[in-house]
């Protein structure tokens, strides 16, 4: 990777980085907002709980993307961005510009996505047959 390239990429990955740390203050400040609401109104209630589980639900995913791009930063300090941490083949270009953090090739992504869903499918279970 060209030092242009490597520059235009840390940009890019520090812009992403900056974007989300507003994203989680924001969060934050409207969460710290919703725990100062008082009510008794189920449905007022019902919001609140609805509102707080989607902050939180939203952290989790900026927080688990910041992972991500401290990895990509790190990668690219080590010279090894765009190598695929599964297999070791290159990152396509077109990834890395739409997912600048991808550290997965698109063949060993599908496959972990694969996996995720069959060990979400088995942690589900088999569904109980019902007495009718």
């Amino acid at each position: 990777m060209e030092d242009k390239q490597i520059r235009e990429t840390r940009q890019r990955l520090m812009a992403k980085y900056e974007e989300l740390m507003r994203s989680i203050n924001r969060n934050r400040l409207a969460a710290e907002q919703i725990s100062v609401e008082k009510t008794e109104d189920d449905s007022d209630l019902a919001r609140i709980n609805h509102n707080k589980d989607i902050l939180y639900h939203q952290n989790e995913s900026d927080f688990h993307r910041l992972r991500f791009i401290e990895e990509a930063l790190k990668a690219l300090d080590r010279g090894q961005y765009g190598d695929c941490v599964r297999c070791g083949e290159d990152i396509d270009d077109k990834r890395l510009i739409a997912v600048p953090w991808a550290n997965l090739c698109i063949r060993c992504q599908e496959e972990a996505e694969k996996a995720q869903t069959f060990s979400d499918l088995v942690l589900a279970g088999p569904e109980e047959e019902m007495d009718l």
